[in-house]
């Protein structure tokens, strides 16, 4: 997606001025535009590719020095560059520089998302399961919605196991685990894990010891008799964001600090290496990794594991606060979708003479975003 695009009531470029590395290019409104010779034989639209668009010349392999040896504009306003070491014309549309145009601020940008506490938990997403699957206006705006929040609601999902396989192939593709493809989640006896019995679990981002971690988590409940057992969730986002705006040391420590996660049982043996809160180049948070229960002892150097441990412990005692935890009692026939690099989920105790059976599985974020896609283009 590109910021600042203007590819609508463009108006003309009329004079063009060449220097060393670039050229300027005067619109007929005055203002003027840089564009860098290498850049612009780079993405020369007659050398990509006609269907998929993509390059068809590997940029490494083009002169580092490249130059116009003519460069003009022809009697549709549009920018036409012969090469001057090969004699290649390149010809670039009025409306494809204006919105490609670096020089005044356009950039790629990601989709939007917005972090939310307890008290704006009424703005998360909500649908009911048979308007998802017949109204495609309904699905688009479920999936902006939770590619926005990082959760969404869907309620009155026929009851019947394995449902929440139906309802991941029909969003994604699965992800199968160690754990298999779907895996219920019900108390037992032996337990490998504390999912596997009555007792509360606080939230956490899921898998946080494999390497990718699964980017999307489906939970359906199929019984929910027990006194107890509500849903908890907390977007781990805003307890950065929090944490980066008021104690920014202790962000800084969890962003920085790199942890090692472990899961070990008969079957299986799984680590991950990675901090708290990841950051992507331009410092904004792209995952949270906090699993506690499975993070190995913290081994970092000893004057740094006061204040590491502040920081750690600060953002613990935060994503199970009133504030930023949403507490929310689900019912056979709901279901909730999770972005597991932001968060985190669990559940108050519940009573063992209760029952409680839930499924959950696993799909991909990529595949979701690509199905949203086409069915946005579907619908123009």
């Amino acid at each position: 997606m590109l910021a600042n695009n203007q590819t609508t009531n463009v108006t003309m470029p009329h004079r063009i001025v060449s220097a060393e590395r670039s050229l300027s290019l005067t619109w007929a409104n005055g203002q003027t535009s840089e564009f860098h010779y290498l850049w612009l034989r780079d993405n020369c639209p007659q050398l990509r590719h006609a269907s998929t668009n993509h390059r068809v010349v590997e940029t490494s392999e083009i002169p580092p020095s490249v130059r116009p040896l003519t460069a003009d504009l022809n009697a549709n306003g549009a920018l036409e560059i012969k090469w001057e070491h090969d004699g290649h014309v390149s010809t670039f549309t009025p409306e494809w520089l204006a919105a490609n145009d670096y020089s005044k601020g356009a950039r790629h940008t990601r989709p939007p998302r917005q972090t939310w506490k307890a008290s704006s938990a009424s703005e998360l997403p909500h649908a009911n399961y048979s308007d998802l699957v017949e109204d495609t206006s309904v699905r688009i705006s479920f999936l902006d919605d939770f590619l926005r929040f990082g959760l969404g609601f869907l309620h009155s999902v026929p009851n019947d196991p394995g449902t929440v396989l139906k309802v991941a192939t029909f969003l994604g593709e699965l992800r199968t685990t160690s754990w298999g493809t779907v895996f219920d989640v019900i108390s037992q006896e032996n337990a490998n894990s504390v999912a596997y019995t009555n007792l509360p679990l606080v939230v956490h981002t899921d898998e946080g010891y494999r390497d990718p971690a699964p980017t999307v988590q489906l939970q359906h409940f199929l019984r929910a008799d027990s006194s107890g057992g509500s849903s908890t969730l907390t977007d781990g986002f805003a307890v950065a964001e929090h944490l980066r705006a008021t104690e920014p040391k202790m962000f800084r420590a969890l962003t920085t600090t790199i942890l090692k996660f472990h899961f070990a049982d008969a079957t299986a043996e799984h680590e991950a290496h990675a901090p708290v809160i990841s950051l992507g180049p331009d410092g904004e948070i792209t995952a949270i990794r906090y699993s506690n229960h499975s993070a190995l002892p913290f081994l970092i150097p000893a004057d740094e594991m006061d204040s590491f441990y502040q920081a750690y412990q600060a953002f613990g005692r935060l994503r199970e606060s009133d504030e930023f935890q949403l507490r929310i009692a689900l019912g056979a026939g709901d279901l909730y979708i999770v972005d597991n690099h932001r968060i985190m989920h669990g559940r108050t105790g519940f009573q063992s003479n209760g029952a409680r059976h839930l499924q959950s599985c696993y799909i991909e974020r990529d595949e979701l975003v690509s199905r949203l896609a086409i069915l946005r283009r579907s619908a123009r």
